[in-house]
């Protein structure tokens, strides 16, 4: 009797999923499929028809298992409870259950959620310059809103409002000069922060979803003249090694400044991070992903003259630069106010009195952030022409390289654009 199992199982017929076989009690059957899936589950519902046919005498159509179906049959019998009066089906009964297990979730707060987003990105192992990161977005944005703030009670017109930070709106960026850039970094965290909320079902839908990202601030990327660079240099080392130290490692290894000294002092460059060698090879320094922007290592080969300048005034370990944030901001403006730019003399009032009462004027050139470190990637892509290379020594894409540094030097009336890139390179304050 079990030949009609085999009758009715899904076969590959002129190309499409087919079940052509005759069975007891439905006789022959002639059916085709668009897939095997949908073939599949017909044939298991014929097979299961026959089988109820034979074996009782009575046609039933279920897929339950044995298991299941006591289940149901126990879940009917508690239906007729006083207590579940008012409900006309077990489907009523479920669909209850459901809409209380997830009100239970739809009521968490932003901070528990966000406690529950940092341990997520804790488990998944990313770094803790980064958790570090995502939790001051965090405490932020709940300081604002009200750690009991419920996360379904935050809509998109708030959102817009946060990353806006126009007029009235609730929002850190109000009444500040904030980037393009800064806004769309923000709606990127918080589309993290929700899409990790829904699905966690704290919430069904994300208020995030249709708000527009602001674009990113295109700016072009400007190198200093060797001439500019030099002096800075020199000023540098006039002021302190510690100065002298930071200014050549920007301009000719290209560091960031969160690399030499951040703000909150952790996973700041030592001198342990370097390899003095002094047996003709190349002299180098490793930028860890703890130290580094991003979540990668990198070695950077130092140029002789950035050797020659650092290995007097190398310590065995130790941070590079000791001084404190405040201070170190104070010293920093101080050497771009003596080169000529426009800086918040505040800053190093206690250095030099005089010159911070004029650093602010208008009349001075702008300071552009990062300048030195992309003078550093620009006259070195320069030498080396080759952007893959230039990438991996800054820690920087191939196309980023390829986009804003191919091609920038000039030279001048005496010297070509490869001698110019080389003078620059053989500077020492």
């Amino acid at each position: 009797m079990t030949d009609y199992i085999h009758a009715l199982r899904p076969r590959m017929i002129s190309g499409l999923w087919s079940i052509q076989g005759t069975a007891p009690c439905i006789g022959r059957v002639r059916k085709r499929f668009p897939s095997k899936e949908i073939a599949e589950f017909e044939s298991m519902k014929l097979i299961t028809l026959v089988r109820n046919q034979l074996s009782n005498g009575e046609v039933r159509q279920t897929l339950l298992t044995k298991e299941q179906e006591k289940d149901a049959s126990l879940a009917f019998n508690l239906l007729n409870d006083e207590c579940f009066k008012g409900f006309s089906s077990l489907l009523d009964v479920v669909n209850f259950a459901k809409s209380k297990v997830s009100a239970e979730y739809m009521n968490i707060t932003l901070k528990l959620a966000s406690d529950a987003h940092l341990n997520d990105l804790k488990n998944r192992g990313r770094t803790q310059k980064y958790l570090n990161q995502v939790e001051d977005k965090l405490i932020r944005f709940c300081h604002h809103l009200g750690e009991d703030f419920l996360v379904q009670d935050v809509e998109k017109v708030m959102i817009r409002a946060w990353i806006r930070g126009q007029g009235n709106d609730l929002s850190p960026f109000r009444g500040k000069n904030t980037s393009n850039t800064t806004r769309s970094n923000e709606l990127t965290f918080l589309k993290g922060f929700f899409n990790f909320c829904k699905g966690m079902d704290y919430i069904e839908v994300s208020p995030c979803e249709g708000v527009k990202s602001y674009g990113k601030n295109k700016k072009e990327v400007i190198a200093l003249s060797v001439e500019k660079a030099g002096e800075m240099l020199s000023y540098a080392k006039e002021f302190s090694e510690e100065a002298y130290a930071y200014f050549a490692l920007s301009l000719f290894a290209g560091l960031r400044p969160e690399e030499l000294r951040p703000v909150d002092g952790q996973n700041q460059l030592n001198w342990s991070d370097f390899t003095f060698r002094d047996d003709g090879s190349k002299s180098t320094l490793e930028i860890s992903y703890e130290v580094g922007k991003i979540s990668t290592r990198r070695v950077v080969e130092l140029p002789d003259n950035l050797v020659e300048i650092l290995r007097p005034i190398a310590k065995e370990d130790g941070a590079v630069i000791k001084s404190s944030y405040a201070k170190w901001r104070g010293v920093k403006d101080y050497i771009r106010a003596r080169a000529g730019y426009k800086v918040y003399g505040v800053h190093f009032r206690h250095i030099d009195a005089e010159l911070s009462k004029i650093a602010n004027d208008e009349s001075r050139m702008p300071y552009v952030r990062d300048v030195l470190r992309h003078s550093a990637i620009t006259y070195r892509l320069e030498l080396k022409q080759n952007k893959d290379a230039v990438a991996l020594w800054a820690g920087n894409s191939p196309a980023d390289i390829d986009q804003h540094y191919r091609a920038l030097i000039t030279g001048t009336d005496k010297l070509d654009p490869r001698t110019y890139a080389e003078s620059y390179f053989k500077l020492k304050g």
